[in-house]
């Protein structure tokens, strides 16, 4: 068992130095670096956390709220930062979609060279 967990660290180890993840963290960083970003992004959380609650709540949700919304999200996704961070966040996941498809490969006794 010791090894199972010796070759998981490094194959987290390995991910984490992986080029995608490093774009990732940079990516992130600048997102969050960008003032204007930051701020769309709070707005965008603030109001999508709104809207759940008053889900959760079965309140009515105004049409305003919703425009609200709708136009933070159009805002956020329309900076440079933001593009590039979902960029890189799908590239990142990619890899890490890959390596548990290769795990449940081998796991569900499908190996394949």
């Amino acid at each position: 068992m010791d090894n199972i967990i010796a070759m998981a660290e490094k194959l987290g180890k390995a991910i984490s130095e992986s080029p995608q993840a490093v774009a990732l963290r940079e990516a992130q960083k600048a997102m969050h670096g960008d003032g204007q970003v930051s701020k769309l992004l709070a707005a965008f959380q603030a109001q999508a956390q709104k809207i759940g609650q008053l889900e959760s709540e079965q309140k009515p949700i105004e049409p305003a709220e919703k425009q609200k919304y709708d136009a933070l999200h159009r805002q956020l996704i329309a900076t440079p930062a933001f593009k590039t961070y979902n960029a890189a966040q799908v590239e990142f996941v990619d890899v890490v979609r890959k390596a548990n498809d290769a795990i449940r490969r081998h796991i569900g006794g499908e190996e394949q060279a």
